[in-house]
Formats: structure tokens, C-alpha cells, sequence
């Protein structure tokens, strides 16, 4: 392999090294977690695991599985272990730190393309969404939880992504309502809670 591994790779070889050992495994383990840049995809999960074996980061143990099947698994080379130490070691750069994907905030950069008023109908209704996300959250994450207080935590970052997000959107809505009515139109009720 030339160059940091991805994200993907990372995940993949953490996991590995967690004991997380067949790409069924940590497929399994991927489509529980949300908030990554990453696919579960068969595909995707096994490509890797291949670049991983090759570049010998990982080594093949083979084990029974199923009747008339095998399962392949994986475990962590010297070279491996060293690789996923130092990822875990020295902080991000700061193109990784900002790399902070949104769908919402890329269409936000073209609602000025759209009327007053249709900008502050679709920004209500990304709140109603963002609001039912953070109500499935709160539910969902303890419910999902790793039983791991820090990897819990961790994971409680996806609830705070959005909550920021969603503090993001209040502000949004509430520059199109002054700029609305700092322009003479009809003035908008400013009650959030409607939009919330």
C-alpha cells in the first residue's frame, strides 16, 4: 500500500485487531454503526481485507464453519499491530479534522437560488428531519450501545454531530426570517418550536 490508509482500511483493521475477524463479522458490526464514510458492502468489506493481506498487514486463519463451508479470518500481522498503534497514537491532520461530510450544508451553499420564502419552508423542514433524528438517537444509541464506556462515548459523537447540526439550522432559519423581514415581507412568527 502507498500513502495512510482510509478510513475504511482503518475500520477494518481496528476491528480485526478487536477480534472482529470474518468480513461477515464486520459487515455485521458496520450496518450497526452510523456516521461513517465508509460502505458495508461485501464488496467493499472484502476488497480491503485483501489490500490489508496484501500490503501484510493481515494474515488468513482458516476454520470451520457451516456444514460444507469455510470461513475465512483474519488477524493482525507485527506489522499490522504497529500500523493500527500508530493511527490510534498521533492525532489526525487537519485535513482529516475537517472533513466533516453533510449533505444538509452542501445544499445550503445553493439555497440562494430559491425564493425567500422557499428557503425558509425547506429550512423548516430540515429541522422537522433533524429533530426526529436527534429523538432516534437519544432512543436508538443505548439501545445499540458497545457496553464499552468509552467506545460508547464514541459513538455518542453521532448525537452530537447532529445536535451541532441542528443548532446550525436554527441559526440558518432564523438569518432567512430577518433577512425576509429586513426586506418589508410579511413577518414569519419566530416560535422555532413550529420548525423544531
Amino acid at each position: 500500500m502507498t500513502g495512510p490508509l482510509s478510513e475504511l482500511e482503518y475500520l477494518i483493521l481496528a476491528m480485526v485487531g478487536d477480534g472482529t475477524t470474518s468480513g461477515y463479522a464486520m459487515r455485521k458490526e458496520m450496518n450497526r454503526m452510523r456516521g461513517g464514510r465508509w460502505s458495508s458492502e461485501s464488496g467493499s468489506v472484502y476488497r480491503v481485507l485483501r489490500r490489508l493481506l496484501e500490503a501484510g498487514l493481515v494474515s488468513e486463519e482458516r476454520r470451520a464453519g457451516a456444514t460444507n463451508r469455510e470461513r475465512t479470518e483474519y488477524v493482525l500481522t507485527s506489522q499490522g499491530v504497529a500500523t493500527l498503534n500508530a493511527w490510534l497514537i498521533f492525532a489526525p491532520d487537519r485535513t482529516e479534522m475537517v472533513f466533516l461530510t453533510d449533505p444538509i450544508r452542501t445544499r445550503a451553499y445553493f439555497l440562494g437560488r430559491l425564493e425567500r420564502s422557499d428557503q425558509i419552508r425547506v429550512v423548516k423542514m430540515w429541522l422537522q428531519e433533524s429533530k426526529k433524528l436527534l429523538t432516534d438517537l437519544e432512543r436508538e444509541i443505548p439501545e445499540t450501545g458497545f457496553g464499552e464506556p468509552v467506545r460508547d462515548l464514541a459513538y455518542w459523537n453521532i448525537y452530537f454531530l447532529a445536535e451541532a447540526r441542528h443548532e446550525w439550522l436554527r441559526k440558518l432559519l432564523a438569518l432567512f426570517r430577518t433577512n425576509s423581514n429586513s426586506r418589508g415581507a410579511a413577518t414569519e412568527p419566530t416560535d422555532e418550536s413550529a420548525a423544531e
